[in-house]
């Protein structure tokens, strides 16, 4: 860092004091993310440096809770007050000043292992404080999220070089001891973006981070503001049309309509209604259901259910050709009906797979009796039987009855 980072008429008192100095008060954008450059770096501390960091990969998942949980609470301030709590502000910039050290140790910009004092280190991100009382409540959130997607976007990509970097600069290190310049300052750079944008996200300030590694850059344009509203909105956009096409492909269920009393009669006949499910790696799953006892009377006397309830039992022929053995699961299937008292639904009480109770496997290219029972109102009408299927994650079959 240089002289010129330094607001006017601090130099005495940067030079005495043990901390980080101030964000500069000028055009520059409000944070200020340096790493001094190291003259020389330890060989032994770089070729050990996953292990050295075990202790922090640790302490990750926990500080991550909470860092989340600090910023619920300053965005929910910012709504309610428009102003960032000093208490909380300090927490959260420490907090992350601390995560950018271990980043630094990381990613081998320095061998000063991260410590919880700020002065001791060569790494150095101070926020400007937050302006009272006039951050945007309607930018909380939602919308800065929106306005970061092609930040996030971006440092995707750079994401990759600096990693890519970094294994350059290992063997460098290694070999020379020194980490080329070069290198140094891209890495820098990249981590200075990332801290400008996570400041941004926090409600630290509502100016939006410039697309720029540089540390004298200023806060985005108008234009660039629009710009990444526009992408961000498109992205979002977008990525809510997926969800609602995945939800969708999620209740896609094959249907087929069946006259009821047609089933009761169809007792034991090899004919019945087939549906084929292809999506199990282009290959398929046939389930025809054959008939339907209804009243099943042996299994309601061996269940012992009372004269208010019946069992009703379906039998199918199950047909894996999906290249695997399947699991066959009571819970597979649900019976959906209508009632005097409402519409209701159930899950199968048991399964049987050729005499074989659940859950049980189905084999590869044979053909199995399956058997699913289920205990209903007695005066309840079956509506449909629905079918998840073993053998996709996706499609399911609903026998619709009429």
């Amino acid at each position: 860092m240089t002289s010129d980072d330094q607001p006017p008429g601090t130099g005495t008192l940067l030079a005495a004091s043990p901390w980080p100095p101030p964000p500069p008060r000028n055009d520059r954008y409000p944070m200020l993310f340096d790493v001094a450059y190291p003259g020389s770096l330890s060989r032994w501390k770089t070729a050990l440096r996953l292990p050295l960091l075990l202790p922090f990969l640790i302490l990750a998942y926990p500080l991550s809770l909470l860092l989340q949980g600090a910023l619920g609470i300053g965005w929910m301030a910012v709504l309610a007050r428009r102003t960032y709590p000093q208490w909380l502000f300090a927490g959260l910039s420490g907090a992350f000043a601390f995560v950018a050290r271990i980043d630094a140790y990381l990613l081998l910009l320095t061998d000063r292992y991260p410590s919880f004092n700020p002065g001791s280190s060569p790494v150095t991100l101070v926020y400007a404080d937050p302006p009272d009382g006039r951050l945007s409540r309607w930018r909380v959130l939602l919308w800065k999220f929106a306005l970061l997607i092609p930040h996030l976007f971006v440092l995707a990509f750079l994401g990759i070089a600096v990693a890519v970097v970094t294994m350059l600069a290992w063997f460098a290190i290694l070999f020379t001891g020194n980490y080329p310049r070069g290198l140094f300052g891209f890495v820098t750079g990249v981590e200075r973006w990332r801290f400008r944008t996570t400041g941004y996200f926090a409600s630290f300030n509502d100016r939006l981070p410039p697309f720029s590694l540089a540390a004298e850059a200023g806060p985005a344009s108008n234009a660039t503001a629009v710009v990444c509203a526009v992408l961000g909105l498109l992205a979002l956009g977008g990525s809510t049309g997926l969800f609602a096409a995945a939800a969708a492909t999620l209740n896609n269920r094959h249907t087929l309509d069946i006259d009821y009393a047609a089933l009761q009669r169809a007792g034991d006949s090899d004919s019945g209604w087939t549906v084929f499910d292809d999506s199990a790696g282009g290959r398929t799953f046939s389930v025809t259901l054959v008939s339907v006892a209804d009243p099943d009377d042996g299994t309601s006397r061996a269940l012992g259910i009372d004269d208010n309830l019946r069992a009703v039992t379906f039998q199918m022929v199950y047909w894996n050709l999906t290249g695997v053995d399947r699991q066959l699961l009571a819970a597979s299937a649900r019976l959906k009906f209508a009632s005097s008292s409402g519409n209701g639904s159930t899950a199968a009480i048991f399964a049987l797979a050729d005499g074989v109770p659940a859950p049980v496997h189905l084999d590869d290219s044979v053909q199995s009796t399956v058997r699913f029972t289920f205990v209903i109102p007695f005066d309840a009408d079956p509506t449909e039987l629905l079918i998840d299927p073993p053998w996709s994650n996706f499609r399911g079959i609903r026998f619709r009855f009429g």
